[in-house]
C-alpha cells in the first residue's frame, strides 16, 4: 500500500487526512494466549502482571529507555496536534520494520517516516519533529493558499 500523499489531500469526509508519522524503533513485545486464558488470567489478577512482566524483560535496559523517551516524544505530539497527525510504531525487529528500514535506508533507530517520504534516523526527534509541524501547517491552509492563489 502506497501512503505517500500530496500535503492537503483530503479523505472521504472532506477534511485533509493526517499527517502520517511512522516510528520504527525496537519495541517491547507482549505474547498472548489463548482468547479462554487470557479471560480466566483477566479474572485471577495475573493476566496484567503478566504482560508487565513481559513488556519490562523483552528489551535490554537502555532500549527500553529508548522506547520510553520515543512514546513520551509520540505523546506530546499527539498531545498537540491531535487527529491532524496519525502515529504508527513499527518494531524494527518486525518484518514491517525490515521492510521501512530497507526502503528508507536506514540502519538506525529510531527512525521517522513522515506521510511515506521523508525519512530522519537516530536519537534526534528535533529534525522529525520540525518537518511535521511543517505538514501539520501545510495541511491547515485552505487550498486557495496551499496553491498559491
Amino acid at each position: 500500500m502506497d501512503v505517500r500523499r500530496e500535503a492537503g489531500s483530503e479523505g472521504r469526509s472532506g477534511r485533509p487526512r493526517p499527517v502520517l508519522v511512522e516510528i520504527v524503533t525496537y519495541a517491547p513485545t507482549i505474547f498472548f494466549h489463548c482468547q479462554h486464558c487470557e479471560v480466566a488470567f483477566g479474572q485471577t489478577g495475573i493476566g496484567e502482571r503478566l504482560h508487565r512482566d513481559q513488556a519490562r524483560e523483552s528489551l535490554p535496559e537502555n532500549l527500553r529507555a529508548e522506547f520510553a523517551q520515543v512514546a513520551d516524544w509520540a505523546h506530546r505530539l499527539l498531545d498537540r496536534h491531535g487527529r491532524r497527525i496519525q502515529i504508527r510504531v513499527i518494531d524494527a525487529a518486525s518484518l514491517q520494520g525490515f521492510w521501512k528500514s530497507l526502503r528508507h535506508g536506514t540502519r538506525t533507530y529510531p527512525a521517522v517516516i513522515v506521510d511515506g517520504q521523508e525519512c530522519y534516523a537516530g536519537a534526534s526527534l528535533a529534525v522529525a519533529e520540525l518537518e511535521i509541524e511543517q505538514r501539520v501547517a501545510g495541511h491547515d491552509m485552505p487550498d486557495h493558499e496551499r496553491e498559491g492563489g
